[in-house]
């Protein structure tokens, strides 16, 4: 019966599938009907006024170029010069800064396109603190005098002001430790 019912809901679910496209009003008088199946209806109807577009934000990739990030920071920076926060501008002090609610609004109606972090990187994804417990060992490993943050998400380079050793060569070499690792199992 079980086998019966799952078998009955299996079939249901593929001929709603096949026919979700398809349009039953028929052409109209003067326009040719399509040769295949479309997800267009003749009518397009109107969104909802609540209803707004489901934005997906891109993801870094350890991988990614220096292209690459700019093409996926492009979209969030956009919208945040069109929310009249000019990030680049302000720094160089060709804009005044913007009061704190503006930045405000300006960061969360653009905060669903600010690319996500690497997905080993990501506190979403469960095994990231141990991905970051391995970059430290391989920046260790070669020579880095690195600290691993309390939480454990992230680490720190040891250095300061007047001797930037470690700073500067773990910053050259924490791409390499990262994608050295990302090849194991994360």
């Amino acid at each position: 019966m079980a086998r019966q019912r799952m078998a009955f809901l299996v079939f249901a679910a593929v001929i709603v599938a096949a026919t979700a496209g398809c349009d039953p009003g028929g052409a109209k008088t003067g326009e040719e009907q399509p040769d295949v199946a479309t997800l267009q209806t003749a009518t397009a109807a109107s969104p909802s006024r609540s209803a707004s577009p489901t934005v997906e934000a891109p993801r870094f990739r350890l991988d990614d170029t220096d292209a690459d990030r700019a093409a996926k920071m492009k979209p969030y920076d956009d919208c945040l010069k069109q929310h009249g926060l000019d990030v680049i501008a302000i720094r160089q002090k060709r804009k005044p800064p913007l009061g704190d609610a503006a930045r405000e609004a300006a960061n969360k109606a653009c905060e669903p396109l600010n690319p996500l972090p690497p997905w080993e990187e990501d506190p979403a994804n469960p095994k990231a603190r141990d991905f970051t417990y391995a970059v430290v060992k391989c920046l260790r490993a070669k020579g880095v005098d690195v600290e691993l943050s309390p939480d454990g998400a992230s680490y720190g380079y040891r250095g300061t002001p007047d001797d930037p050793g470690d700073v500067e060569k773990g910053m050259s070499l924490a791409l390499v430790c990262r994608r050295e690792v990302a090849k194991t199992d994360y």
